[in-house]
């Protein structure tokens, strides 16, 4: 089924989700525009973190050579307090190389105790950059990216 301009469905929701999730998400990311800088701290462990930003760190682990797109496995954890006023609201998942950009948003409470989480997201074929996004109840968001590539089969 092709729309009157001559877009495919697929290539139709590809423009759609680009344009109404990648694209804003993409300007609050402090590399796109410094200005932004505070909304979400994006954690470059190479250059060094303070002890804020060491608690705030999602530590993610994604095989840096996936086989199956369709299946790459993700786990999420942190070493962050789960206080009643300070605790981490949410994790996102994004990669913005997929047709579908929001891999997964999982919410948390104080109730939970911690953050800790394992699922799958689906990647396109070829290489890609996941972020991974937490959000603290009193600090912000706090970011940080793994790369991975598909070596076939990706979404």
């Amino acid at each position: 089924m092709t729309i009157e301009s001559g877009l495919s469905r697929r290539q139709f929701l590809r423009y759609v989700t680009i344009s109404g999730v990648a694209v804003p998400l993409y300007s609050v990311l402090p590399f796109v525009n410094e200005a932004h800088a505070k909304a979400i701290q994006v954690l470059d462990e190479a250059k060094g973190l303070t002890d804020l930003q060491r608690a705030h760190r999602p530590k993610v682990t994604l095989p840096p050579v996936v086989e199956d797109g369709s299946q790459a496995p993700l786990v999420v954890q942190m070493d962050h307090p789960m206080d009643d006023d300070h605790y981490i609201k949410s994790v996102q998942i994004l990669n913005f190389t997929d047709p579908v950009a929001i891999k997964g948003q999982f919410y948390f409470t104080p109730v939970n105790g911690e953050v800790y989480f394992g699922t799958q997201i689906r990647l396109a074929g070829g290489e890609s950059t996941v972020w991974v996004i937490a959000e603290c109840s009193q600090h912000g968001s706090f970011a940080v990216s793994r790369f991975a590539k598909v070596a076939a089969g990706g979404c």
